[in-house]
């Protein structure tokens, strides 16, 4: 059994949605998550990782790098912390202060997955969260990058506009309310969707961290908690619930150009 590792942590999640409106629908979802450290990952050596999990090949378990930030079909785990790192700062000063960044996301199982959303965490040189980065990415193909810039600790919600069509079942507007914290073994995520002053949808990940060694991804397997496609078959299955109780549908507008938009920080917690 291989020890847990530094640089890449293995987390529980429970997972809960909830829309609001005339139509209700709630579900929740069981699954496992990595926390990467972008930074750290370089160097380690992958012998000391779980033998069922790989980095960028074939496993039972797999993470690519390839797959999040400009999605560079050569992109390394370093190359990926500099592009976040750039997304979040306006000067070099404000790149200096960028000390260590954390990737939460779904890895692939069986070499097949999706992930709809990845966190970002960016820390100064004290440890303290400054940034954080909402990854989204639609079924279609597209992405988008919400930034959360010089996060109040007190306050570590913010607001942005709905840039990205997300569900044919909403439309490309509205704004959303965006909470991500990592503490101790627990992280707590939420995305709160309003529209016309309303509150449409809310979204939660709550997840703690378990050691990540072949016998907890073992078991998470025969729990059904990952297998391949999970996420992107319960998100096609929800689709055919909603269309069964006659949501409306919206067109696909075209992409948007511009691939990252900024929030503003909530007033009231």
């Amino acid at each position: 059994m291989k020890p847990v590792t530094a640089d890449i942590k293995f987390f529980e999640a429970n997972i809960n949605h909830k829309r609001y409106g005339e139509k209700k629908h709630f579900f929740k979802n069981r699954t496992n998550a990595i926390l990467i450290d972008l930074k750290k990952q370089p160097q380690h050596k992958i012998s000391e990782y779980p033998s069922f999990f790989s980095l960028e090949k074939l496993n039972l378990l797999t993470w690519s790098a390839s797959k999040h930030g400009n999605q560079s079909e050569f992109s390394t785990s370093y190359d990926l912390y500099q592009f976040i790192k750039n997304l979040c700062v306006n000067d070099t000063k404000d790149k200096e202060g960028i000390h260590e960044i954390k990737l939460l996301t779904f890895p692939k199982t069986l070499g097949f997955g999706f992930n709809p959303l990845s966190v970002y965490f960016c820390y100064n040189h004290k440890g303290s969260l400054v940034h954080s980065i909402f990854e989204v990415r639609n079924t279609f193909g597209d992405m988008h990058h919400y930034v959360l810039r010089n996060i109040n600790p007190k306050k570590k919600s913010q607001k942005t506009s709905k840039k990205l069509f997300v569900s044919p079942f909403y439309p490309k507007k509205g704004s959303y309310r965006l909470f991500a914290n990592y503490a101790q073994d627990k992280i707590m995520v939420s995305v709160e969707y309003t529209l016309h002053n309303k509150k449409i949808f809310i979204a939660n990940m709550k997840l703690k961290e378990i050691k990540f060694n072949n016998l907890n991804i073992l078991k998470a397997f025969f729990k059904c908690s990952i297998y391949p496609g999970k996420i992107w078959i319960n998100i096609h299955l929800q689709a055919f619930i909603l269309w069964f109780k006659r949501f409306h549908l919206y067109k696909i507008p075209p992409s948007e150009k511009i691939k990252h938009s900024f929030g503003i920080e909530v007033s009231k917690d």
